[in-house]
């Protein structure tokens, strides 16, 4: 026992030792990144200089003679620089000042260069030419695009999800569903964002129709869902049968939710008594407050009828929800006002409508001066 101590103390003086050397080694590699980084930056400035106030009048389309955009596809100094530089400047610029900086892309060969690093090993590079490909809003690019939604590199899909929703509705409707299709969980890791799709198929307009369609009846809840909230968004009244179904059955609640405020946007006053249907107490709160919220958007009658019957309802949220929703139709504000007076009505239901009628006063009031 005497002779092991000494060996204990060893080997905690080598780990030691060991862990300071380590620190050392990543301290000077911050550094050596940074001083790196630095001189990267300052580099590509110095190289971008001379042309930067040619890159400013392409951009800006005061380059009538084309002496600047010629001058742009000439150097041969800058390179890469340039080229990142005309990618990024194509992210605020359209029109016709566009077209230029994508001629000048072109004719510097960066779309071949692009196409070239879709097989890149560095999925970074892979990326910068998803998106590159994406900036130059041209359908012809489509199917190159859209194979990196396939891509193993959950960042590379994306970046593609969101180029095909550059293009637009150029990009058809199979570019639609392979968007939709990107969703799904793989194995490897989660899908591309909910977000992103939505976002991309409601640019896609009517090309996305029919894959939305399909989508309220995929496997995967994660497709169903973001098909519901793009059916709402982009006003795909055929989907309503579907919707319907969802928003009452479904078995994820998120589904449920996107389909019935999506049934808000696109239904008709036949369809709320299947809204209606939703607020029953015994079905899910989200689902529920989303109901009132969809009903709110229908309006009409019925509607009101249905909206005031719940003001009084142990869910504050929903009441609150509902006097909300019946802010929105001279209708509704009239029900609002009189459950307000009413002495006999609930106290619940009073205490959820005095916010509502209280904003309504205070809209009026900025009018009225």
């Amino acid at each position: 026992m005497i002779d092991a101590l000494p060996v204990g103390q060893s080997l905690l003086d080598e780990v030691l030792v060991a862990v300071l050397g380590l620190c050392v080694v990543l301290a000077f590699v911050v550094v050596a990144s940074r001083v790196w980084i630095q001189r990267t930056a300052t580099s590509s400035r110095e190289r971008l200089a001379p042309l930067r106030t040619d890159l400013i009048a392409v951009g800006a389309g005061e380059d009538p003679s084309g002496k600047s955009r010629r001058r742009l596809v000439d150097d041969r100094v800058a390179g890469t620089v340039l080229d990142r530089a005309l990618v990024d400047l194509l992210t605020k610029v359209r029109g016709a000042p566009a077209e230029d900086l994508v001629a000048v892309l072109r004719e510097r060969h960066g779309v071949s260069t692009a196409l070239r690093s879709l097989d890149a090993a560095s999925s970074v590079r892979r990326a910068r030419a998803t998106r590159t490909l994406g900036l130059l809003r041209d359908p012809a690019l489509t199917d190159d695009i859209v194979r990196m939604l396939s891509d193993r590199s959950r960042e590379v899909r994306i970046v593609a999800a969101r180029a095909v929703g550059a293009i637009g509705a150029g990009a058809g409707s199979e570019a639609a569903e392979a968007v939709l299709r990107a969703v799904r969980t793989r194995r490897s890791g989660p899908g591309v964002p909910a977000t992103v799709a939505m976002q991309t198929l409601t640019r896609l307009g009517v090309e996305a129709g029919s894959a939305v369609s399909m989508g309220l009846e995929d496997s995967d809840p994660g497709v169903r869902n973001v098909a519901a909230a793009v059916a709402g968004h982009s006003l795909f009244i055929g989907c309503v049968p579907r919707l319907t179904r969802l928003a009452a059955t479904d078995e994820d609640r998120t589904v449920r939710v996107s389909a019935t405020e999506a049934l808000g946007a696109v239904g008709r006053p036949e369809d709320v008594p299947a809204v209606a249907h939703l607020l029953a107490p015994e079905q899910p709160a989200v689902v529920r407050r989303a109901a009132a919220r969809a009903l709110g958007e229908l309006g009409g009658t019925d509607a009101v009828a249905v909206l005031v019957s719940v003001l009084a309802d142990e869910d504050r949220f929903l009441a609150v929800a509902s006097a909300s929703s019946l802010a929105q139709s001279d209708e509704g504000r009239r029900a609002l006002r009189r459950t307000a007076q009413d002495s006999h009505a609930p106290e619940a239901a009073r205490s959820a409508v005095r916010g509502a009628v209280q904003l309504l006063d205070l809209q009026s009031s900025e009018r009225a001066g």
